[in-house]
């Protein structure tokens, strides 16, 4: 049987021969070309069209969090391995030239710099519950944002990377609300999937908790039915799939951490429907082949690429 890294590294390979990728020299960073490009456009405009579509907010961030917002999101506590933060230079002209000197030395120059308190975002939907930080919701709230994500997990499976983009929609409102929207999305992202030629299964899933109590969280999150992920075998039946994207309930957890509450006084709750761009985009080279023009046409239709030929 081959291995499963030996399958990844093979699709890297082809994507990259084809044109579609380019290798960067650090695992888990790449950078795509037009054609690519042109495929994940199409995805994330099908998620933008995707349900939920009424009173929805569509918003932008940077792909930035301020220390405080980071701390507030528990991301610290449960996934450290992931995050990354930003440090910035803040010296005078002596400084500058120590770092300097250090770095033409072949030292280590960034002891130079300092915490700029920004972290890195690992997740659209964080930057969503801090615009209602302290405050009473009348009715629910949906969002739709993506952006630039960071997660420090650098492999050389191309469905796994450093820096990627994520599109999420996101609700925030009461438990009804919050469990009515990820259950909207265990139905759409499914959907929207298979109607692009791939095969998906829906599979109860958990998050990649740190640390000694990582098994009972993992466990109790599994227990409580609390994620559930829309995975393509890639890498063949014998593999384990690759999440594609997801629908998630976080219970109260944001609604405690920043201070929201419904009209009746309880915390909010929330919940989020995402994907990972480039991971469907990949599916799709992987799953129709490295020529786009050869892909069944009521898939090209729908990503809207015969438009653009």
């Amino acid at each position: 049987m081959t291995s499963r890294h030996d399958r990844e590294l093979a699709l890297r390979r082809d994507l990259v021969e084809a044109g579609h990728m380019v290798e960067l020299p650090l695992r888990g960073l790449s950078a795509f070309t037009g054609t690519f490009e042109d495929v994940l456009a199409g995805v994330e405009r099908l998620v933008h069209e995707m349900q939920p579509t009424e009173d929805v907010t569509v918003i932008s961030f940077p792909p930035l969090l301020t220390q405080p917002v980071f701390e507030k999101t528990g991301y610290l506590d449960s996934f450290p391995q992931l995050i990354g933060s930003v440090d910035v230079f803040t010296g005078d002209t002596k400084a500058h030239k120590a770092m300097v000197v250090d770095k033409n030395a072949g030292e280590d120059w960034t002891t130079h710099l300092v915490p700029a308190r920004l972290d890195l975002l690992s997740a659209p939907c964080h930057q969503t519950y801090p615009l209602h930080a302290g405050s009473r919701l009348e009715r629910g709230v949906t969002y739709e944002t993506g952006n630039r994500c960071f997660r420090h997990e650098p492999s050389d499976d191309p469905m796994r990377l450093v820096s990627f983009r994520m599109r999420e929609k996101v609700c925030i409102g009461t438990p009804e609300q919050a469990q009515a929207h990820r259950e909207i999305g265990r139905r759409v992202g499914p959907e929207l999937l298979t109607s692009i030629g791939l095969q998906i299964e829906e599979v109860p899933a958990n998050d990649p908790f740190f640390g000694r109590a990582a098994k009972i969280l993992a466990a109790g999150q599994l227990d409580a039915g609390l994620k559930v992920e829309f995975e393509c075998k890639v890498y063949g039946e014998e593999h384990s799939g690759t999440a594609l994207g997801s629908s998630n309930y976080h219970n109260d957890h944001f609604g405690l951490d920043f201070d929201i509450t419904t009209a009746d006084g309880q915390l909010a709750h929330s919940s989020c429907i995402g994907f990972g761009l480039e991971r469907v985009t990949v599916a799709l080279f992987a799953t129709h082949g490295m020529d786009v023009p050869s892909w069944p046409t009521e898939v090209r239709a729908r990503l809207g690429l015969d438009a653009q030929a």
